[in-house]
């Protein structure tokens, strides 16, 4: 089953491509092949590599919707070149620009595809229009976002699969539970990219509100790249001076790293203080190692954690009602349950699990079937 992914992405960033390399990696396991339509400027700076193809195009996302729109048609004629020239066995749309990519097949092709949102977005008439295609299957990544778009799963032909985190996670030894009051500094990490929406700001804030024998307890390390834009770098510059307001807490940017899993085994608790985040492979990643994390009570993060078991939730944008969390956890007063359980509450959203239901969905939008055994194909 060779599936070609329609994403458009000018950076390596992780995210949807991290989910693509963890089902790439099981291949030779689940019989699938996958191929990611990248924008043409693209980078590839992580491993391990994919099976690119690259387009002028499709783009993933840009802040002027008009533009996504306008780059629709062509891109479109580009795809019908690629299906051509690839023959793929089944197609799959995963960011904003490609949804009207794929409303243009579904719709004027008549043809099917698999369109899976992967972000809270506020034009939901759109998502709603296009889950109602006639050839277009429609998937969301968790419960809370099939609610977001107004869509029933099963009722409305929505599907719901996970982004996923590699199998090698749940074969790795656990980490250690949090310490136990008294026992040191509470080690809190944080991993994404440095950008606005992503709320580390937010984090800082709440641990500026803390007394300051209260912030001498804490230690916080984000690991992430700045991306390449300045707006992206003058938010940097301000992280900087609210990392300075929240001292005596030591915090740190230590820049990209290829190896997430030594940062979470360092710390006691992840954290992820973004507002709707849609469905967080690295917080995954921390659960499957048994890591209990602090997370936003909005997007993705109400389905996978569960508040005061698996981690703790606050209020989204509240940097009060996280700094309120963040004295539960120096008092002692948070008891998660142990990184067994944690760790089982994320298996689901393995990637052998996650690329099981992708294979049926990928059935269901097969381009081409196979000739029934004995059939002489004509």
């Amino acid at each position: 089953m060779k599936v070609l992914h329609l994403l458009g992405a000018p950076e390596d960033t992780g995210g949807i491509l991290t989910v693509l390399r963890n089902l790439s990696a099981l291949g030779p396991v689940t019989g699938q092949e996958h191929v990611v339509w990248v924008h043409r400027r693209f980078r590839e700076t992580r491993r391990p590599p994919l099976t690119l193809h690259r387009g002028r195009f499709l783009l993933d996302e840009s802040p002027r919707h008009l533009e996504l729109l306008a780059r629709a048609v062509p891109a479109w004629f580009e795809l019908a070149r690629a299906v051509r020239r690839l023959r793929p066995d089944a197609l799959h749309a995963h960011s904003r620009g490609a949804l009207p990519v794929a409303m243009l097949w579904a719709g004027l092709a008549r043809r099917p595809i698999l369109f899976s949102s992967h972000a809270y977005a506020r034009r939901t008439g759109l998502y709603q229009r296009a889950a109602r295609l006639r050839h277009l299957r429609f998937s969301v990544l968790t419960p809370n976002m099939a609610r977001h778009y107004g869509l029933t799963p099963g009722r409305d032909g929505v599907a719901v699969v996970s982004e996923c985190c590699a199998d090698a996670f749940f074969e790795k030894p656990l980490a250690g539970p949090p310490r136990a009051a008294g026992e040191g500094p509470v080690r809190l990490v944080g991993l994404g990219n440095i950008v606005r929406w992503k709320n580390w700001h937010l984090l800082l804030q709440a641990i500026a509100l803390l007394p300051p024998e209260q912030r001498a307890r804490l230690v916080f390390d984000h690991w992430g790249p700045v991306p390449d834009d300045a707006a992206c770098r003058r938010h940097r510059e301000e992280l900087q001076h609210l990392a300075e307001r929240a001292a005596p807490a030591r915090v740190a940017f230590r820049g990209l790293t290829l190896n997430v899993e030594q940062p979470l085994r360092e710390a006691d608790w992840f954290v992820l203080p973004s507002t709707n985040e849609p469905c967080s492979v690295a917080l995954i990643e921390s659960l499957a190692l048994g890591r209990p994390a602090i997370v936003s009570a909005s997007g993705g993060n109400v389905d996978i954690v569960e508040d005061g078991r698996t981690g703790l939730h606050f209020q989204p944008d509240d940097a009060a009602d996280l700094s309120r969390a963040l004295r539960r956890l120096l008092a002692g007063e948070v008891r998660p349950l142990p990184p067994e359980a944690i760790r089982e509450s994320v298996r689901p959203r393995s990637a052998s699990a996650v690329a099981a239901q992708y294979g049926a969905l990928y059935e269901e939008v097969r381009l081409k079937r196979p000739s029934p055994a004995g059939s002489s194909g004509t």
